[in-house]
């Protein structure tokens, strides 16, 4: 099979299907175009790890890969009225796939996103599939675009816009037949789910509420609620469902000179385990246009946590980012909510962060984060500081082309015993380092425009 026959049978699927949509709809109204666009992405990224995600044990070597992305997007649209993406994607680390593919290699090809987004009234719109949900700045709901593999859910979505308001609601059920059912789609009986290799979740309904006062000022409003199960088997009676409340308010103001913003969330119900849950999320920042060059950001995040000292907990106060693109708020080395886990101890985060950019096509940041515990930390019978040390991450950006983009970074993180003691390391260097670089070309392919006149006339 060649590299990319899935990405050509899917576009040739595609264009079959606009233009017998399009010949029955332009039936209707003589003046109906339809546009098919198609872009692709190729992000091969290097990486150095020598303590990412968590300390490096001073028994272990030093990682190098390079990763890549290979992603085409085939975008149709129907006046206003229809929409349907379709992104198929490839993740894969270099030298992984053998040179020589043979008959049913898997090459990991996957849908990245798959919707069809319907429009039912003048200002409101229904979309289903897999889909990207990006809400405020992606404290709790992201796209995760860092990761290779970038992050979409298989949900239905309502979205009504109208005047300065925008609501936003999404639900989804899931399932795992491959895990409990034998991959039997057929399966008469049973509706348990299990987590593993699928979704997090089994029940999500979310309801997102934004007041834009101004251009400059707005007010967001996010009620979420999860349903987690994990059964072991397609037996497993005793599997039960447990239900997690989040609720959270925003508020963002972006001038020219003052940007800031104030984030609060509340976790309730039980956790995934069934442990009763009370925890929350508070965060705030502040950026200041010195000029039109430079900027200065000071900010911080507390997220409460369990205590780490040996103390049996009764109730669960760790809250939980859980679709969050952590990686932009606690460090770009991902010690925090995006790697290994850190005894769910919750985390207090101030930073400062310079940005320069001379141009349009440059960018050069640095960034300096002071990690502490908002918990207390016990070893044995010693109990440990409530630093968690320091990183430092200096990023690049430089636009080569309109469609090449070169991104790069250099990260250094000062690790404390209690940094150790949480990500379960024995011992480790007081210094870590990352180093990465990716080239993100990203062009578009072609723009098609299907008209009944172009259609009559061949």
């Amino acid at each position: 099979m060649e590299p990319f026959s899935s990405f050509r049978n899917a576009f040739s699927a595609l264009a079959l299907t606009v233009f017998a949509a399009n010949s029955t709809l332009a039936q209707h109204n003589a003046d109906t175009c339809s546009k098919l666009t198609v872009t692709a992405q190729l992000r091969p990224r290097a990486e150095l790890r020598h303590g990412t995600f968590r300390p490096l044990a001073t028994n272990e070597k030093t990682a190098f890969l390079i990763s890549q992305r290979s992603r085409v997007t085939l975008n149709y649209q129907y006046r206003d009225i229809l929409s349907l993406q379709l992104s198929p994607q490839n993740v894969s680390i270099w030298g992984q796939e053998a040179l020589t593919q043979g008959a049913g290699a898997n090459n990991g090809l996957a849908f990245f996103e798959a919707w069809a987004k319907l429009r039912i009234s003048p200002s409101a719109l229904l979309q289903i599939g897999r889909q990207v949900i990006s809400l405020d700045d992606e404290r709790f709901f992201g796209a995760l675009d860092w990761a290779q593999g970038g992050r979409a859910h298989d949900a239905v979505s309502f979205q009504l816009q109208k005047n300065r308001l925008e609501l936003r609601a999404h639900a989804a059920f899931n399932q795992n037949y491959a895990a409990l059912y034998g991959n039997n789609l057929s399966n008469a009986s049973g509706s348990l789910f299990s987590p593993k290799d699928a979704a997090p979740y089994k029940w999500m309904q979310n309801i997102w509420l934004k007041l834009n006062l101004d251009k400059q000022n707005s007010f967001s409003f996010l009620v979420n609620n999860l349903g987690f199960q994990h059964a072991k088997s397609n037996a497993d009676d005793s599997a039960k469902t447990y239900f997690t409340q989040t609720i959270g308010a925003n508020y963002f103001h972006s001038g020219s000179e003052w940007k800031y913003s104030v984030s609060a969330y509340y976790q309730a119900g039980k956790d995934p385990q069934g442990m009763k849950t009370n925890a929350y999320l508070a965060a705030a920042s502040l950026e200041r246009m010195l000029n039109t060059q430079w900027s200065l950001t000071l900010g911080g995040d507390l997220l409460s946590g369990n205590h780490a000292d040996g103390t049996l907990q009764k109730e669960n106060h760790a809250f939980v980012p859980y679709f969050g693109t952590n990686h932009k708020f606690y460090g770009s080395m991902d010690y925090y909510y995006s790697g290994s886990a850190h005894k769910n101890a919750g985390l207090g985060d101030a930073y400062l962060k310079a940005c320069y950019k001379p141009d349009a096509r440059w960018m050069l940041a640095l960034t300096a984060h002071q990690f502490v515990s908002p918990v207390s930390l016990k070893e044995g019978a010693g109990k440990l500081s409530a630093n968690l040390g320091q990183e430092f991450d200096l990023d690049l950006n430089y636009n080569i082309h309109p469609f090449v983009n070169l991104v790069g970074g250099y990260s250094v993180y000062i690790v404390t015993p209690s940094v150790n003691f949480l990500k379960a390391v024995s011992s480790s260097n007081p210094l870590q380092h990352w180093v990465w670089c990716t080239l993100n070309i990203n062009p578009g392919i072609f723009k098609l425009k299907f008209c009944q006149s172009f259609l009559t006339k061949t």
